[in-house]
């Protein structure tokens, strides 16, 4: 079996020699095979998970109506990683499944980083043209879906990751979110 050298800082290399037990070499090969395990799929494993969406008439932060997605990011490998952005884009289905249009797309630029087997959040704020309210503002008579696809980008994987979340949509708030984002059009 060829061998490998590493460096250690010297505090590093105190707190092994503490532990005289451990077969340093084979916690060295497990990591560095757990490594190139995870570096060969072309993708990240995580997952996506949507705490909240809120529709906002005149959201403070953009100045727009917007959707704004709460998303958690599930890192479920045994490495840290970084995700470098975040895009999504959506799509708008009536009760009975017709395809309706879109609010649009949302980029969420901010650089994460999310420890192995840990999690942690990301919001998106996905503004709607006032002119986008206005053409969609008589489409819906009740209750309807919003699906969101999301292209997640993770430093030093070849493939993004991708998948799609849905949300229902009241059609109570939408109505009132309507109301006062083309109210406040008008004056």
């Amino acid at each position: 079996m060829p061998n490998v050298t590493i460096s250690v800082p010297d505090p590093l290399k105190a707190e092994m020699d503490t532990l005289s037990e451990v077969n340093w070499s084979e916690i060295c090969r497990s990591a560095i095979s757990r490594y190139i395990a995870q570096r060969k799929n072309p993708s990240p494993q995580i997952e996506l998970n949507l705490r909240t969406a809120l529709l906002i008439a005149n959201d403070a932060e953009t100045g727009y109506p917007t959707i704004r997605l709460g998303l958690r990011i599930h890192n479920k490998m045994d490495s840290d990683i970084t995700v470098d952005r975040i895009l999504t884009q959506s799509s708008l289905f009536t009760e009975g499944g017709g395809y309706v249009g879109t609010f649009g797309f949302a980029n969420d630029l901010y650089k994460r980083y999310i420890p192995k087997n840990s999690v942690a959040s990301a919001q998106v704020f996905m503004m709607i043209p006032k002119a986008k309210i206005a053409d969609l503002k008589d489409k819906f008579k009740a209750t309807f879906k919003c699906v969101i696809s999301c292209t997640v980008y993770v430093e030093g994987f070849r493939q993004e990751y991708t998948q799609t979340i849905q949300t229902q949509i009241p059609i109570d708030q939408w109505n009132n979110m309507v109301k006062e984002a083309l109210s406040l059009q008008s004056t």
